[in-house]
């Protein structure tokens, strides 16, 4: 620092600490001293005088005084002359008969004084001389501050000096304005005692020891002021100083200034690169959740029909070649991957935005993990590992838990698991918690531990630092493996969500071992039985008609074609409005419902339907690839009686429509046998004649259900013997079963004889 900068430094300095030091000093000092009394007694009467109503109204009352060393006392004698106010008073005359005494710095008036007579109410006046109105001598013209004060039993009280008001018959007097009104006490030069209108023959004594006036002699707000003020000098004082130095500086500086323009030129464009930046982020933030939601539905979209596809082909199994079936095997699991990937990004980002909730339900807890192990042992003896599966005993039969996100938990750790070891073994064990409290919000629970230990790789202690960090992959780059890294971050978060958090110990080469604790509540019922085991080939009973509501073909088309396959009758509608139409042609019996359509999306169709009597009851079984509880919730307050996300599995969509339908499944049954209508097996038919049946045929092409429909008509009119034939074309056309229409009209018009 130069010599040019710091005596003006130094100066300041001495300033800012002479007030640091002043500013509390005299703000005690105010508090605690500082003060002024005026006190007016029988020691320092202050010129006392009396008066009464003989002078100013022409009346009889007579006051006089009494003076001793401790009081002074007026002695009241009303007269009996009628007059408009009768009164005595006590009158004393403080400083000089113009500039008077300043009052406006006093806050409390204490008075020590006795009274006798009735009422016990006395006034205070406080005469102020304003040069504007006043006259000296005259007191009728000073402002006339006035207070009616109602005398407490005891001798001595005080009152704030703020209760003076300017008396309203001298406002009216002087014309002063309302604006001009307020309490003015700066040149006080008179302070008088007077009586209330008194009653005629009833005399009163007024005894007054003292009259005390008390307040500051600076006010707190000038006080303030005035430091604040020294504050601000100072302030301006050191600006004046600093913008001094500068003056001498810039015309040594002049280059230095230019460099330090720049430089805060470029600070100022990175500080607003920097907030516009933050905005952007804030932007991008706010867009995440519906970006990562509309590209969950647009991914799952086309995935739904790959996959519906992949488990229709491999229901056919028997029919592949070997190499077909690798194939169709490599398509399945790829399609799985893409889903775990998409299910990992949207619970990520649930979990970061807080909107993840858990679903707890009483739960078989040696069932549930068992089928966790049974599907991790298949992973891990197909890379020739040994899985052991350790369950403790004295572990409770049924807890209440969140079944899917625990699964999801477990299956991460345990895949990883196996990912990452060569040789070896992967373990899970299921053990007490250690130190678990018994109840948990009143509720039995018991403390579990879930330890999942592999012999692979390992991992360093820099490794360690990041592992739940999202996007971390273990391994070095020569063994990292398929995944986005998501697994270990979103299983922290749901065991955080859970209530626990997850552990781990790990040394580079000797493997791992990952454990988290959980408190689970003890269940009082059974746990909700399992889906049955059997495949859902075909079913028992008469065909029940589907109706399938999807914009997309390719997902129309693979569900019309797994449920015909399965010995449903299905037709298919592109949007809402298509549905409702064919609600009363087609009558289904269970609805396939698309949630985003054009025209009429799903919801708002199942609120149509519901509000239609005739349908008020059919199932609804609402499928979307917008996975989110929200949309669940959505589907269910628009009348759904269940709810699937895309890709849909097979299995989950005929369990769900066999419970809806109550349907009882045949364990082994070739569906392809099932779809034909019951009565098409064996009975023989009576057919149409051979132009007839090339008629339908070319109906059958072009997929014209209704002439079909009316042909069918047509020949129960031509001969009732036609009637079981144009009972299966009418359901067949019901059903928008092209494919099976065209192979039942095919089958009698290769056998039909032209004119027949």
């Amino acid at each position: 620092m130069n010599q040019t900068l710091s005596r003006p430094v130094k100066i300041s300095s001495y300033l800012v600490t002479l007030l640091l030091v002043a500013t509390p000093t005299l703000l005690i000092w105010h508090h605690f001293g500082m003060t002024r009394t005026l006190e007016i007694s029988a020691r320092q009467p202050h010129g006392v005088r009396l008066a009464d109503d003989r002078k100013e109204l022409n009346g009889d009352s007579v006051s006089t005084l009494t003076r001793t060393d401790d009081a002074l006392t007026m002695h009241c004698q009303p007269g009996a002359t009628q007059v408009v106010y009768r009164f005595c008073k006590m009158q004393f005359l403080v400083g000089d008969p113009i500039r008077g005494v300043d009052f406006s710095q006093f806050e409390t008036i204490t008075f020590d004084l006795r009274y006798r007579g009735e009422p016990q109410v006395i006034k205070l006046h406080l005469m102020n001389f304003e040069p504007e109105l006043s006259v000296a001598g005259d007191w009728n013209s000073q402002r006339f501050n006035e207070a009616e004060i109602k005398l407490p039993p005891q001798p001595v009280f005080t009152i704030p000096l703020n209760v003076l008001h300017t008396a309203e018959w001298w406002r009216s007097s002087y014309k002063v304005p309302l604006s001009q009104s307020y309490t003015r006490l700066d040149h006080v030069t008179a302070i008088e005692l007077s009586t209330v209108t008194l009653t005629p023959g009833q005399p009163v004594a007024l005894e007054l020891r003292s009259i005390k006036f008390r307040g500051k002699w600076i006010s707190k707000t000038n006080l303030l002021m005035g430091l604040v003020s020294a504050w601000i000098g100072c302030g301006l004082l050191g600006l004046s100083l600093g913008l001094l130095h500068l003056r001498f500086s810039l015309s040594a500086s002049n280059s230095r200034l230019d460099s330090l323009t720049a430089i805060d030129r470029e600070r100022k464009a990175a500080e607003a690169a920097r907030e516009a930046a933050l905005a952007e982020a804030l932007r991008l933030a706010r867009q995440r959740s519906n970006f990562i939601a509309q590209m969950s539905h647009e991914l799952r979209t086309p995935l739904n029909a790959i996959m519906g596809y992949a488990q229709l082909l491999r229901r056919d199994g028997h029919q592949l070649t070997e190499q077909q079936a690798t194939s169709l095997a490599t398509i399945h699991e790829s399609g799985q991957h893409l889903l775990t990937l998409i299910n990992d990004i949207l619970d990520l980002a649930r979990v970061e935005a807080g909107k993840m909730a858990l679903y707890p339900a009483a739960t078989a807890l040696a069932a549930f993990l068992k089928g966790v192990a049974d599907i991790v042992r298949v992973k891990a003896e197909e890379k020739g590992l040994v899985f052991h599966y350790e369950l403790a005993a004295g572990l409770p039969d049924t807890v209440i838990i969140d079944q899917t996100r625990l699964r999801q938990v477990l299956l991460n750790l345990l895949g990883n698991a196996v990912k990452f070891t060569d040789r070896g073994t992967v373990s899970l064990r299921i053990l007490p918690a250690p130190a678990a409290p018994a109840v948990v919000d009143g509720q039995p629970a018991a403390g579990l531990r879930f330890e999942v230990t592999d012999s692979g790789i390992g991992m360093s202690a820099q490794q360690l630092g990041r592992v739940f960090q999202p996007f971390e992959q273990m391994g070095n780059m020569e063994r990292r493996e398929g995944g986005a890294g998501l697994g270990l971050a979103i299983s922290q978060q749901l065991v955080r969500l859970m209530g626990g958090a997850i552990a781990v110990v790990s040394e580079p080469g000797k493997g791992s071992t990952f454990w988290f604790d959980l408190l689970a509540p003890l269940a009082a019922g059974s746990p909700a039985g399992a889906r049955p085991p059997h495949a859902m080939g075909a079913y028992e009973g008469e065909r029940k008609r589907l109706l399938i509501v999807d914009d997309v073909p390719q997902n129309r088309a693979m569900l019309v074609a797994l449920l015909q396959a399965t010995g449903f009758v299905v037709a298919a509608a592109e949007n809402g409005l298509e549905c409702l139409v064919l609600l009363d042609s087609f009558q289904p019996e269970l609805i396939v419902m698309d949630v985003m359509m054009p025209l009429l999306d799903g919801n708002e169709t199942t609120r149509r339907i519901r509000a239609m009597p005739a349908w008020r009851r059919t199932p609804i079984i609402t499928v979307t690839a917008s996975a989110s509880p929200e949309d669940a919730s959505r589907s269910y307050a628009a009348g759904a009686d269940a709810f699937l996300v895309k890709p849909i599995d097979h299995d989950a969509l005929l369990h769900t429509i066999g419970t809806l339908l109550s349907l009882s499944w045949i364990a082994g049954a070739d569906a392809a046998e099932s779809a034909i209508p019951a009565d098409d097996a064996g009975a023989p038919l009576a057919v149409p004649p051979a132009p007839q049946i090339e008629a339908l045929w070319q109906l059958a092409q072009l997929g014209n259900m209704r002439e079909i429909r009316k042909w069918a008509d047509h020949l129960q009119t031509l001969d009732p013997a036609y009637a079981p034939f144009a009972a299966r074309l009418h359901t067949l056309a019901r059903g928008y079963q092209s494919l099976a229409l065209s192979a039942f009209v095919a089958r009698y018009r290769e056998d039909a004889a032209p004119g027949d």
